[in-house]
């Protein structure tokens, strides 16, 4: 009697436990525990790729393999205000969108991307013979060098302002050693630089916000670096499968453009989920908590505050090097 008391009670254990194996929240958590890193957010620098650049993450060149109802709303999402300022004060200016000394590059070491804006990075800078913040004649040379490479004086500088981020971006096309001199010498030494700037406001707009809530389910996630070799699947793969498998065969995805890690955004319709809705909703909670996701209308809501992850890479050298001997880094920029 006891005997078969056990046989019974060991077949219902196993039949549980591949009732649970089979429920939708555990295999969702599995998914996300097992496929998915922890997703933070740089805190941005003067490498303006430390930033998730809403205007160009939602630019109509990278929509343009979602749907038309996605692209109508997502293209709303960034609300852009543009004004000529012909006395623009430079010294706003926090990071920049190129530079040689921005990211890993083939030789690894301490750089701008490090530094959490462009007069911080200036002070770090290691002094060259023609890369220096001493004296007014430094400052002068330096400003003269950027108004002839990446700030020229016959066209405006073009400036965004990310209200989200309380910051000012510049795109250039070079000087960007010189340009954080000239910012951290004014701003240390009260020099005043003013430049003919068209600047662009940029901002979330909130209506747009609440139709993407109402309409999808948004996320974002950063997928689990496969570090093995040979056929196995890697887990972006595996957690897409799992998604349409158990979620949504109609979810949508996006590359962020111009971001320096590896994350990627999710847009799960609410009509026509494989799931009941409760139950994936309890899942993007679980989630959340545990890091593994984060709600893209969260994020909207307040973007700053998820930007909080310190930018580094690997270094060849714990010292950051005089520009001028760097190997990536011409004596021109």
């Amino acid at each position: 009697m006891n005997e078969l008391f056990l046989r019974i009670r060991a077949a219902l254990m196993l039949q549980s436990d591949w009732l649970i194996r089979r429920n939708f929240s555990f295999r969702m958590n599995e998914a996300a525990l097992l496929l998915l890193d922890d997703v933070k957010l740089f805190r941005p620098t003067a490498d303006a790729s430390t930033m998730l650049r809403l205007d160009s993450v939602f630019d109509n060149y990278s929509l343009s393999h979602l749907s038309e109802e996605l692209q109508r709303i997502l293209r709303k999402l960034i609300i852009s205000r543009k004004s000529d300022v012909p006395d623009f004060d430079f010294t706003k200016i926090e990071s920049l969108t190129a530079s040689k000394g921005f990211g890993k590059g083939y030789n690894p070491q301490i750089n701008g991307s490090w530094y959490r804006d462009l007069s911080s990075w200036g002070r770090g800078m290691y002094p060259g013979n023609n890369l220096r913040s001493e004296t007014l004649q430094d400052w002068e040379r330096n400003v003269r060098h950027i108004e002839g490479e990446g700030f020229r004086t016959d066209d405006p500088i073009n400036v965004m302002y990310y209200e989200w981020y309380d910051r000012y971006v510049v795109s250039n096309t070079g000087g960007s050693h010189h340009a954080a001199k000239v910012v951290y010498q004014a701003l240390r030494d009260n020099l005043v630089y003013k430049r003919n700037a068209v600047v662009e406001r940029l901002s979330v707009n909130t209506e747009a916000v609440h139709e993407l809530e109402h309409r999808y389910v948004s996320f974002i996630y950063r997928a689990r670096r496969c570090e093995g070799t040979g056929n196995r699947r890697d887990a972006a793969t595996d957690f897409y499968l799992a998604l349409s498998g158990l979620v949504s065969e109609h979810i949508e995805y996006l590359d962020p453009i111009h971001y320096g890690d590896n994350i990627k955004l999710a847009f799960v319709p609410r009509s026509g989920m494989k799931a009941d809705e409760a139950l994936f909703s309890k899942w993007t909670k679980t989630a959340t908590h545990a890091g593994k996701i984060i709600l893209r209308t969260d994020y909207l809501t307040n973007p700053a505050s998820f930007h909080v992850k310190p930018y580094f890479h690997e270094v060849s050298c714990i010292l950051q090097r005089n520009p001028l001997e760097s190997e990536y880094v011409n004596t021109t920029e």
